[in-house]
């Protein structure tokens, strides 16, 4: 998706052309809206040779950790740590962001080492998922300190991890609700700091909180259901209406609410037609006409708006739909293919008609 200042550009090319705006202006209006900094080769292999030396040194550390003495172990968690921070500190009032966001990542991941290492020498039983729940929360604490969205995404990676070693979804336990939070935190900052990766993050976590809570909700619980499909589908919305002031976090969050609003709203829908399994033919064809319209109006406005990621939105919808209808109508599997190959067909001759008749 195009930038603010690309779409600047094209827009005060055609007023320009159309005698709207002065040529000579045209550097003036561009040079207010600025352009935000690309990370260049350079940059790019020292920060990955920044973090792969923290990984290599807290490597490093553990292969000879119990030669080394009980207390000097944990002096020398508190020493790496120390430094690090520091060093993140120093970069930070010499107006060196890359570097105290690196140095701040390593800090992080210092301290998620340190978590087990700890443990062990002090013969601390625990979980693993509490330990990265807790390197999360260090994360996040020192984003907030650092003002690091790198930071922050690595504490929701490390949130990713702790719910991928619980893989606790689907039973009777209460809905984790650390997940809502954490997604609450990381799309509020993604939004402050305009940071796209926060936002992916952000996103998956998002995501993957209201799956968690939609595993937990009873079959009965079909208002709870459709309040999730309002709340995607208004955070998708609200998201929508920010990327003009917002560029790159609220266009990226933009994509992933889409995900999960046409998700949720899958399943208020089957909640609505009664759809509680496969073989209700009589409740599948209006869902997935219902749904077939909705995820064809997902895919214009993806299209109106340029996002990519919303139009794939669209035409994932699109193809689960119409398999749900043809698997509903009771058609057989050769029949199926069949009918999916005419319209893909169909789709590809479409596409070069409309290819050859764009303008130059």
């Amino acid at each position: 998706m195009a930038s603010y200042r690309q779409r600047l550009a094209q827009d005060l090319d055609g007023w320009i052309g159309r005698g709207l705006v002065p040529a000579e202006n045209r550097a003036a209006i561009l040079e207010t809206v600025g352009e935000a900094r690309r990370l260049d080769a350079a940059t790019a292999l020292g920060i990955i040779g920044g973090l792969l030396a923290g990984v290599a040194v807290i490597a490093l550390v553990a292969a000879n950790w119990s030669d080394i003495p009980r207390i000097a172990r944990f002096g020398l968690i508190l020493a790496a740590l120390a430094t690090v921070c520091g060093g993140a500190a120093w970069a930070s009032g010499r107006a060196r962001p890359v570097a105290s966001q690196v140095l701040l990542c390593v800090a992080a991941l210092v301290f998620a080492a340190a978590i087990g290492l700890t443990g062990q020498i002090f013969d601390i039983a625990g979980e693993p998922e509490t330990a990265l729940r807790a390197a999360a929360l260090a994360a996040g604490l020192l984003a907030v300190a650092g003002g690091s969205p790198w930071t922050a995404a690595l504490g929701l990676v490390f949130v990713l991890l702790g719910e991928a070693a619980g893989l606790r979804f689907f039973d009777r336990s209460p809905w984790p609700w650390w997940l809502g939070v954490a997604a609450i935190l990381g799309s509020g900052l993604a939004f402050r700091w305009r940071s796209q990766s926060l936002a992916h993050a952000a996103g998956v976590v998002s995501w993957l909180a209201l799956g968690a809570l939609y595993g937990k909700i009873d079959d009965r619980s079909d208002g709870l259901t459709i309040g999730m499909a309002i709340v995607a589908t208004a955070l998708a919305v609200g998201a929508r209406q920010t990327r003009e002031r917002f560029a790159s976090a609220a266009g990226t969050l933009y994509g992933w609410w889409a995900w999960s609003a046409l998700w949720c709203l899958a399943a208020a829908f089957g909640k609505i037609f009664s759809l509680t399994n496969l073989d209700q033919r009589e409740s599948g064809v209006p869902f997935s006409v219902v749904m077939l319209l909705l995820s064809g109006a997902v895919v214009a406005l993806g299209r109106v708006d340029r996002h990519g990621g919303v139009t794939a939105v669209g035409v994932f919808g699109l193809l689960a739909s119409g398999g749900f209808l043809l698997m509903s109508l009771g058609v057989g599997l050769l029949t199926s293919a069949a009918v999916f190959g005419a319209s893909a067909l169909v789709a590809l001759v479409a596409s070069l008609l409309l290819r050859r008749r764009k303008p130059a």
